[in-house]
């Protein structure tokens, strides 16, 4: 029996109360709109709309038959061109004042005629669009290459900054349409004829040209490829001013699956309330909170038509790419160095390693684990200097690491400027020194991403990645239970009784330190595939602190780290900005406000977590 308070149970029963009610309502307005009734508004919004906007297009037409006999007459009378000027403006001024348009009330007039022109349009308008849609479909498969690669050479415009996944951007400014469109586009223009002729026989004064003038309008009125009810509800109410008229059978019908969504928000809140001791105790507030935060995020999208498929498949993209980088942090902290934000001179391996594969062309499987081997060398000597420096300033492991990261990236800012490679992929094409952005391309680029990836409800599974995080998190488990990952854990749980049981602390913490540090080159070359990129100068100096952020968002604190905090970590923070930056943007179009709240979640988590921890290393 769960043992809740008074108010606890009050909220509980209130929000299912609310939840039930807008399941049904949500429920009723899909099943109204589907059936005749749904029907019957969407057929007499449209109509509504069509004659709005033709019987604003008849005053026009009015005004300007006013216009052109008022200048006739004074052309007659031999009049100068400020009379004409004079005469235009008072002929306007009168016709407006005489021919006022009311929206009219379909109960008043015959619409059979309309209604028929206007169906035979819709008809011949999707059947165009459909045609349409093959035909470009057919031209982006064909050019794919083409415009992913002007996307990427796009992005690589040389920022020191990193940027988000590569999309490949669409350019269909070489489509030619094709003979079945033209056939189909003739048809549309016959029907748009007789609508033509079914409005002005309702509106007399309406001409030829006029219509013509207002044909993109009306077309647009009839049917626009990729309708649902909602677009045509809120096209035709915009267009018709009729948004009062329905009352709440209107309403329900429109947001029936907005309502809908927000019953599952409240629902999930239901169970949050009913079992929020347990859950409290078990996750640990701070990733509750962020964990709700996500399935907000989740909802938000979905009622502001964003593409949660798309962005859930970003999401586990990310998860694979980044959770090799975040599991460097694991034997950091089991060692007693507390985070590793030194990181950077893992990553600066890695992409040494990947430089050299472009370098000397190797190219897929061998390339991605050549870049690999080489990156462990590098990163294992780096290392293990690392530790050595470390062990002679315990108690300082924070501040340490932190200068670390940040120095060996300033320092090889010069680096990348005078190390002599000589491949034309990697050099600047005038000067001496390495471009800021690289395309892998020609290397390994989405290697595991599309390595036996399949879809599922719209989500791409990139397989392989996520084969490799799991090899890569198996190989931790079973060294974290070997007899040094155990003593490891030992000397970073309580190095003095560690010593005192005969395990060389020094010994521990330099393995565990250059462990970190190699994961850390094979994190970046894992991420750089997926990426599609390799990013040098400043761009590697903020990931050791986002990979830390995201295994404390885990669970993990500065003490004590497990594979599921990294794996449940790196999930919640590259989920929470994935939704996020889009929801955000939508929120508040044209800010900056995505960037920022990617800054205060990173930055804020690591706070917390030194909060927590007495921002103290261990000794």
């Amino acid at each position: 029996m769960l043992k809740m308070s008074l108010s606890q149970r009050i909220a509980v029963i209130v929000i299912a109360a609310v939840t039930v009610l807008l399941i049904g309502t949500g429920a009723y307005g899909l099943v109204a709109r589907g059936g005749a009734a749904g029907v019957a508004v969407i057929r007499d919004l449209r109509l509504q709309s069509i004659l709005n906007t033709a019987g604003a297009g008849s005053v026009e037409a009015y005004v300007e038959a006013a216009k052109a006999e008022a200048t006739a007459r004074v052309r007659a009378e031999g009049g100068g061109m400020s009379e004409i000027r004079e005469a235009s403006a008072q002929a306007e001024e009168e016709a407006r004042a005489s021919f006022h348009f009311e929206p009219v009330d379909l109960s008043t007039v015959d619409t059979t005629d309309l209604e028929v022109a206007v169906n035979n349009l819709v008809a011949a308008q999707r059947d165009y669009y459909e045609a349409e849609s093959a035909a470009q479909a057919l031209y982006i498969e064909e050019h794919e290459d083409e415009f992913r690669a002007a996307a990427e050479a796009q992005v690589a415009a040389d920022s020191e900054e990193e940027v988000e996944m590569v999309d490949m951007v669409i350019d269909l400014s070489g489509f030619v349409a094709t003979e079945e469109m033209l056939a189909l586009q003739a048809v549309v223009d016959e029907r748009f004829v007789a609508l033509k002729a079914s409005l002005m026989t309702i509106f007399p004064d309406l001409t030829d040209d006029v219509l013509d003038t207002l044909k993109p309008t009306l077309l647009s009125l009839t049917y626009v490829s990729g309708d649902t009810f909602e677009t045509q509800y809120d096209r035709y109410v915009a267009a018709a001013g009729t948004a009062h008229q329905g009352g709440l059978l209107y309403f329900v019908m429109r947001n029936g699956s907005n309502l809908l969504t927000i019953s599952v928000g409240l629902f999930i809140l239901t169970l949050l309330v009913l079992f929020y001791q347990s859950l409290v105790k078990k996750l640990g507030l701070p990733r509750l909170i962020i964990g709700m935060f996500f399935v907000l995020l989740c909802l938000l999208a979905v009622l502001y038509g964003l593409s949660l498929p798309s962005l859930l498949g970003n999401t586990i993209v990310r998860l694979g790419m980044n959770s090799v980088l975040v599991l460097a942090m694991l034997p950091g902290i089991q060692c007693g160095i507390s985070l590793n934000l030194g990181l950077p001179l893992g990553i600066i391996g890695g992409l040494l390693g990947g430089l050299l594969c472009i370098e000397w062309g190797f190219s897929g499987w061998p390339g991605f684990l050549f870049a690999i081997a080489v990156g462990l060398v590098i990163s294992s000597i780096l290392g293990y200097l690392y530790a050595l420096l470390l062990n002679r300033l315990k108690g300082n492991e924070m501040a340490v690491t932190t200068y670390v990261g940040y120095s060996i990236v300033s320092l090889m800012c010069i680096g990348w400027l005078v190390l002599p490679f000589q491949s034309p992929e990697l050099k600047w094409p005038l000067g001496d020194g390495l471009r800021v952005t690289l395309g892998l391309q020609s290397s390994y680029r989405h290697l595991l991403n599309d390595f036996l990836s399949f879809e599922v409800f719209g989500i791409t599974i990139p397989t392989g990645l996520l084969l490799f995080m799991a090899f890569c998190c198996l190989l931790m488990w079973l060294f974290m239970r070997s007899k040094t990952g155990i003593a490891m854990s030992a000397v970073g749980d309580n190095p003095r009784f560690a010593e005192a049981t005969g395990i060389s602390v020094d010994k521990m913490r330099i393995i565990g330190t250059t462990l970190s540090t190699m994961l850390g080159a094979v994190g970046i070359i894992v991420y750089s595939q997926s990426y599609g990129f390799m990013q040098l100068y400043q761009a590697p100096r903020q990931l050791g602190f986002v990979a830390a952020s995201a295994i404390l968002i885990g669970g993990a604190s500065t003490s004590r780290a497990r594979i599921s905090h990294v794996i449940i970590g790196t999930f919640l923070f590259q989920g929470v900005l994935t939704l996020g930056m889009p929801v955000a943007n939508v929120l508040v179009p044209q800010s900056t406000i995505s960037e920022t709240l990617r800054i205060l979640i990173s930055n804020g988590i690591i706070l917390y977590a030194l909060t927590k921890s007495g921002g103290a290393s261990r000794a």
